[in-house]
């Protein structure tokens, strides 16, 4: 698009000299007043002069554009002037590339940066896996006659044992990497909680939960995915709060202060350290014992395929806020 408009301002500067130009040798040959002649030629040349500069200082920022998108320094902003609407147009477009450029550079690199967590996880989770199997199956080969038939049940057992928590883990990986893409339809949130509470009720400590609508809400959104989210923010608001004596879990949405939709999961638990607030959505990251650190990775990862976020604040000992916030 910068290219046709650069494109099209050069042809019609060139072709306005050109046609000036033959304009003014029909002057000369007409007959027409030498000083009429002389004149227009001026007005000619200053076209030319004004043309040139302003093809210079054009060229001066493309390269400055193509530059900075080389260096991935997306810092650099073209300013528009009053007086300029062609170049308005230009400036404009080259600031929402640049605009464009570092939203996705910023994507990747959080990318970058998730799966890195991810094969960190799995390569340290499967070398434990694999790490005894290996060293049992060694000693069963090579002291086969000292383990006696017993003891080679009992280490086929754990070798057993072993690769079915590989699985479970290789599992849990697999449905974290391989979410369907939404299908969003606008769903009332006051039917959504009332399913909730029914896909709830049976477990225990589902008195504990509370579910709070202040007005009609409506958000486009996938109502089995959103669903599956907020079931593991309720478990584990649910672990979170699993010491406290009086238990309290809210679940409620509404509007923010500049008119994003959300749903939230409060309680009043044990609370969250600062350093941690974002270890938490690590992958397979858990500080609890029977945490499995799948349930808030995948909740956050079903928001970012809705275009919205997950985000957590907490103190500790005054429990955690779970807010998803929708597009």
């Amino acid at each position: 698009m910068i290219y046709n408009r650069l494109h099209r301002f050069i042809v019609a500067g060139i072709t306005g000299i050109v046609l000036c130009s033959v304009a003014g040798a029909w002057f000369l040959v007409s007959g027409t007043s030498l000083f009429l002649a002389f004149a227009f030629a001026c007005i000619v040349i200053t076209l030319a002069i004004m043309l040139v500069r302003k093809m210079e200082k054009t060229n001066r920022q493309l390269e400055t554009f193509f530059r900075s998108i080389n260096n991935n320094d997306f810092n650099v902003h073209f300013t528009e002037k009053e007086d300029d609407k062609f170049l308005n147009g230009l400036f404009r477009e080259m600031n929402r590339i640049m605009m464009q450029f570092e939203e996705n550079q910023a994507q990747l690199e959080e990318r970058r940066l998730y799966y890195e967590s991810i094969i960190r996880v799995l390569t340290h989770e499967i070398r434990n896996s694999i790490t005894p199997i290996s060293s049992l199956s060694a000693d069963l080969i090579n002291y086969t006659d000292e383990y006696g038939k017993e003891g080679i049940v009992d280490g086929l057992q754990t070798i057993n044992q072993q690769v079915q928590q590989l699985n479970t883990f290789l599992n849990a990986y697999h449905r974290l990497t391989h979410l369907p893409d939404p299908v969003k339809t606008k769903v009332d949130i006051h039917t959504l909680f009332d399913k909730l509470n029914r896909l709830l009720s049976s477990e225990e400590g589902s008195k504990n939960i509370r579910y709070s609508l202040p007005e009609p809400v409506e958000i486009l959104l996938d109502q089995n995915l959103v669903t599956l989210a907020l079931i593991n923010l309720i478990h584990n608001a649910q672990q979170a709060t699993a010491n406290h004596p009086e238990p309290q879990i809210i679940v409620e949405a509404g509007r923010g202060e500049k008119a994003p939709l959300f749903i939230q999961v409060c309680d009043n638990g044990e609370g969250i350290p600062p350093e941690r607030l974002e270890d938490v959505f690590i992958p397979f990251y858990s500080t609890k014992k029977e945490g499995s650190g799948i349930g808030l990775p995948l909740s956050r990862r079903i928001m970012q395929l809705h275009g919205g976020e997950l985000t957590v604040s907490s103190s500790p000992g005054e429990g955690a806020v779970f807010r998803m916030s929708f597009p």
